[in-house]
């Protein structure tokens, strides 16, 4: 049962709904340029808007009047994802899973996001200003009605959160690599800590793969391959398709491999000194495609990692605050 349904709260006393909204939760979103991940869900981030609800739309989010569905495709990228209002239809159809996953239909929450380590100095302030835009926010997905009080919104470094809760185990000489649809984030981790030196962005990611692939690949078999069996491929290792097919499309991606890591090596890579790690969706594709020696090196196959992460800093920062008294 949806605690917070309007229909449960039309038969209950203002006080009980009001108990309801005490407790506050920490939902960590991790705002990708292909998917959106929470802690138990995954959905693409592509919106459209609608003048009315189809019937074989999948997940529809009803905002101030009007009609988004959410996940038939992806986003373009964009640096800054305050651009429109995109990423904030995209948040509430998150809030909505991770609430129904609760039972929950009306709560207060605290939002646990990230961005690119890179430019989390200079757009956090303003990614945070954009999602509390609204502090209590009313809309619908699907056949549910949700009503959320946006406490606040804390903004953590994308790729750092994935290993946050692990870093005692990163000793000696780490390198992480956050592959993701846009961008790919570096990080630096010795003997358990961070290097804030050395941290970096780069517009590398599996987005960037397709399309580079995508007048070489009609080159070499002379037909169009649609990209969504390109990137079955690229995260699965194979599909059912023609062999000729499956060959071109694994030269074009160990080709994009090859680029990733000598970006890797311009950093500071040396597979005799460091251990790399690969996480995000672009990590499959390193270990499908990669000329590597996968025994010096660690994929983190949980697409959630950073919604997970964001999360457990939210949590780490909770506890801080009560200790401080």
């Amino acid at each position: 049962m949806c605690l917070g349904s309007p229909y449960i709260f039309a038969t209950k006393p203002v006080e009980e709904k009001e108990k309801i909204m005490e407790q506050v939760y920490r939902i960590g979103i991790d705002h990708g340029y292909g998917n959106i991940k929470t802690a138990h869900h995954i959905f693409e981030s592509g919106i459209i808007q609608r003048e009315s609800v189809s019937e074989l739309a999948g997940m529809v989010v009803e905002y101030e009047g009007k009609f988004y569905e959410i996940g038939s495709t992806h986003k373009e990228y964009q640096m800054d994802k305050v651009w429109d209002e995109d990423y904030y239809i995209l948040t509430l159809a998150a809030l909505a899973k991770e609430l129904r996953e609760r039972g929950l239909c009306y709560a207060s929450v605290i939002l646990a996001v990230g961005l690119p380590i890179k430019w989390l100095g200079e757009q956090a302030e303003s990614f945070k200003k954009y999602l509390l835009k609204n502090k209590e926010v009313t809309f619908r997905c699907n056949d549910t009605r949700y009503h959320v009080k946006i406490e606040d919104v804390e903004v953590y470094a994308q790729g750092f959160a994935a290993v946050a809760a692990d870093l005692p185990s990163y000793q000696g000489f780490n390198i992480v690599a956050d592959i993701g649809n846009g961008t790919m984030n570096v990080i630096f981790i010795v003997d358990g800590k961070p290097d804030s030196s050395r941290y970096y962005t780069e517009r590398f990611g599996v987005e960037c793969c397709v399309i580079e692939m995508r007048s070489e690949l009609t080159n070499k078999v002379h037909t169009v391959v649609d990209d969504c069996i390109v990137k079955k491929v690229l995260k699965d290792g194979t599909a059912d398709i023609g062999e000729k097919y499956l060959k071109a499309i694994a030269e074009c991606a160990t080709d994009y491999t090859d680029k990733i890591m000598r970006k890797l090596r311009e950093y500071g890579y040396n597979e005799e000194l460091a251990k790399l790690h690969f996480l995000g969706g672009g990590a499959m594709l390193m270990k499908h495609f990669a000329k590597l020696d996968h025994s010096k090196v660690h994929f983190i196959e949980d697409i959630h990692a950073n919604a997970k992460g964001y999360e457990y800093l939210s949590n780490q920062r909770r506890l801080r605050n009560i200790r401080r008294g």
